[in-house]
């Protein structure tokens, strides 16, 4: 079906070639029932999504459609208008979606590899050329462009989302539109293409306060054409305030922290207090507590050094008193270490500190009246009672025996 197509597209251009050298009556209209014929089957070929055959008509009716000679009007602008929004179409289709690249035609694979901004840019510069009479040696003005091209070329931006470059082309057409009568440009022309501006392009770009001053000072609009205009902008503005309210989530509260508690220094007067009130709650067994041997008296002085427990000295008269009887098993703390307040920001000990700090931890007085009896005055006791069996004679021992 291409190749028949592409056959045909040739015999079209051939016929066309021909036709040129016509009287210019005849030519034009052999060449207005051309273009409309192809375009008939390029619209059908777009709807049913045929690329291909599309693109091959385009090429041939671009070919009858050479700019106007003069800024004049021309019988074939309803053709060129027609066929540039098809064209602008067709590749906007192709170029914002994902074709399959084993049909594609070559310029359109090739204009995928563009970007959004290059790509709006060259349709429209190629948009420009196309309108601007070939006579006027001049660079293409949009004052040429039918606002129906403007319109198309701002849906483009807006579809590939690149609502910048289609600002760029309305800026350019209202600042220029107007220059030549024979381009319909003021009037609905103008209404239409300043709507899409102010309710399409301007807004995608967030310049809502722009569009307000613009409006109040524009002047070419009827008051009720710019009331409305305001109205539809005022909805359009509160509804995409509502819709960003809805989006942005709501900030979570941040955790409360967990407090937590100061550490105290224990003083020696607190300490004491609390331990001794300890001491004063101990339950006692009710059975008789069993007799510590002298080892064991020892190993469990050693493992509470830090404090010296001792009997009530009402002992004797308490002996009379129930066995369950709190004071009967009352205890009193008689020392206590001085707790030292500087430990928390005092440097690390030296080693004079800490062998010092171990002989004051195992050699306390009770210690050292254990160790001064077994290794004093013990082996002097049996020191003198050895020196008085030698000094004995062999009488005394006969006498005593």
């Amino acid at each position: 079906m291409p190749t028949a197509t592409t056959t045909m597209a040739t015999a079209t251009v051939s016929t066309s070639d021909k036709l040129l050298h016509k009287p210019t009556s005849k030519s034009s209209s052999t060449t207005e029932a051309t273009l409309q014929s192809l375009y008939n089957r390029a619209a059908r070929a777009f709807l049913h999504r045929d690329v291909a055959i599309t693109f091959t008509l385009l090429n041939a009716a671009f070919a009858l459609l050479p700019p106007p000679l003069a800024p004049s009007p021309d019988p074939l602008d309803v053709h060129r208008r027609k066929w540039d929004i098809l064209r602008i179409t067709l590749e906007t289709t192709v170029f914002s979606s994902t074709p399959d690249l084993v049909d594609l035609p070559q310029p359109l694979r090739e204009s995928l590899l563009l970007s959004p901004q290059s790509f709006i840019s060259n349709l429209y510069a190629r948009s420009l050329a196309l309108f601007t009479p070939s006579s006027l040696y001049r660079k293409p003005s949009s004052a040429f462009l039918p606002h129906q091209i403007v319109i198309t070329l701002i849906a483009s931006s807006i579809k590939i989302d690149c609502p910048n470059i289609g600002r760029e082309i309305t800026e350019d057409w209202l600042s220029k539109h107007g220059q030549h009568d024979f381009v319909p440009s003021t009037g609905e022309p103008y209404h239409k293409v300043l709507e899409l501006y102010c309710l399409h392009v301007l807004p995608r770009l967030g310049e809502w306060e722009y569009v307000k001053e613009f409006l109040s000072y524009e002047n070419e609009l009827s008051s009720d054409a710019r009331r409305e205009l305001h109205l539809a902008l005022e909805a359009q503005h509160a509804q995409a305030l509502e819709s960003t309210k809805r989006e942005t989530p709501k900030p979570e509260p941040p955790p409360s922290p967990i407090p937590i508690p100061p550490l105290r220094s224990l003083s020696p007067a607190s300490s004491s207090s609390s331990l001794s009130t300890t001491s004063t709650r101990t339950a006692v067994p009710a059975s008789p507590r069993p007799k510590l041997t002298r080892q064991q008296s020892a190993s469990s002085t050693s493992a509470v050094s830090d404090v010296t427990v001792t009997r009530s000295p009402r002992h004797g008269h308490n002996q009379s008193m129930p066995r369950g009887s709190s004071s009967a098993s009352a205890v009193r703390i008689s020392h206590l270490p001085p707790v030292d307040h500087n430990l928390a920001t005092a440097q690390p000990p030296t080693s004079l500190a800490l062998i010092r700090s171990y002989f004051n931890h195992c050699f306390t007085a009770n210690r050292i009246a254990t160790l001064s009896v077994l290794f004093f005055l013990i082996p002097l006791l049996s020191l003198i009672l050895r020196r008085r069996q030698r000094l004995e004679t062999p009488a005394d021992l006969v006498r005593r025996r």
